[in-house]
């Protein structure tokens, strides 16, 4: 993601929100996800790479070749995690 903890020292600390929430409300959007905290700290690279492919499915684009029964099970688990989340995310934002 770009994001490297070794150059956060003071203010930017803060203002990334690696030790606490970022005083700027939606400070991270990656891929129309918001994060309060810096997202180094709350998704690995594997996670970041399962999000980048949800999108893509959410656009009609599956990751491997094939049809739906040829993606791979630990990917369609991922799918229906991804999409829990983003609906409770959804949920949280319309009843704030």
């Amino acid at each position: 993601m770009g994001l490297d903890c070794r150059t956060c020292k003071g203010n930017v600390k803060v203002y990334r929100g690696c030790d606490a929430d970022s005083p700027i409300p939606g400070k991270w959007n990656i891929d129309g996800w918001k994060f309060q905290r810096c997202p180094n700290l709350m998704v690995t690279r594997e996670s970041f790479e399962y999000i980048q492919a949800y999108n893509f499915y959410k656009n009609g684009f599956l990751p491997n070749t094939g049809g739906w029964l040829d993606q791979p099970a630990k990917l369609l688990d991922a799918f229906n995690i991804i999409d829990r989340e983003a609906a409770k995310m959804m949920r949280e934002e319309a009843d704030a």
